[in-house]
């Protein structure tokens, strides 16, 4: 496999950022990694496991001859450090990300002077666990990775990018930003937001404290979920919070179908929207 970048900068060793750089130097297209974080310990956990070559928690020292950085840092972090990513380096240093909000990133791309060289990306993969010590370089493969350029991004820099994650095994589909975070406000954060308060609302159903000892399988798979990073999550539905409140609105329409349908009694229309979700689901497999 070509060297996509003989100097990779990842800006945040987390589970995500850990698992980039690792799988990247497996696949040989990262030739050496810098990881960037701020805390020593994490930072420690991804040298030793062999997941970066170099640590540091200064972000000047790292981004010194750069061709490729990447921020795996939450989206409100990735905004707030791009001015001073794109002013310590070069014209012809990339800049990537991997958030899950790909709006923000690519605006303040281009309020930095750097749309030419940006190339926002989105993995879809990940997990509960957090940090280096959970990276596993296996994370993307057979996972979606979607690439969001910025209107001005030169054509070489996003081949990069989708060069990049096709590496790690992902299969790529390029969008815009916006269409993006529409699409992942119905398939990934409304999602969690249900799981959330799914949780939410048993606690304030268990008056007898029976709860646990009747909690089956479904309760734990669908609600799974809540127990992911809340100041994440609360940084995702503020960045997020116009396509996510569409999204609500959608689900909230369909609930009270089904609701009114079981309070009327209608089986036929119970049935209906069951057949309906269940054939959805059906369609994209496992």
């Amino acid at each position: 496999m070509k060297v996509l970048a003989e100097k990779a900068v990842v800006v945040g060793t987390g589970l995500i950022g850990a698992s980039l750089a690792s799988a990247a130097k497996q696949a040989g297209v990262f030739a050496r990694v810098s990881g960037v974080g701020r805390s020593e310990a994490n930072l420690q956990a991804a040298l030793s496991a062999g997941h970066v070559d170099v640590v540091t928690t200064r972000l000047d020292e790292a981004l010194d001859g750069a061709d490729l950085v990447v921020l795996a840092v939450p989206v409100d972090t990735a905004v707030a450090l791009l001015p001073e990513v794109v002013e310590a380096t070069g014209e012809s240093c990339l800049l990537t990300d991997v958030g899950s909000v790909k709006t923000p990133i690519c605006e303040a791309a281009v309020a930095a002077g750097a749309a030419a060289r940006f190339v926002g990306a989105h993995p879809m993969a990940g997990g509960t666990d957090s940090g280096a010590v959970h990276a596993d370089p296996d994370l993307f493969r057979g996972r979606v990775a979607v690439v969001t350029p910025t209107p001005e991004t030169d054509a070489a820099g996003i081949e990069v990018v989708e060069r990049l994650w096709q590496a790690l095994g992902s299969r790529v589909v390029t969008m815009g930003s916006r269409e993006h975070d529409a699409t992942v406000a119905v398939t990934s954060h409304l999602p969690q937001l249900l799981a959330t308060c799914l949780a939410e609302t048993a606690t304030r159903c268990d008056d007898r404290g029976h709860l646990e000892e009747l909690i089956a399988g479904g309760f734990r798979d669908t609600s799974r979920l809540a127990a992911s990073d809340v100041a994440m999550w609360a940084s995702i539905v503020d960045l997020n919070s116009e396509a996510i409140v569409e999204a609500m609105d959608a689900f909230t329409a369909g609930w009270e179908r089904l609701r009114a349908a079981i309070e009327a009694g209608d089986a036929a229309a119970v049935e209906s929207i069951l057949t309906a979700g269940c054939s959805m689901r059906e369609s994209i497999g496992k």
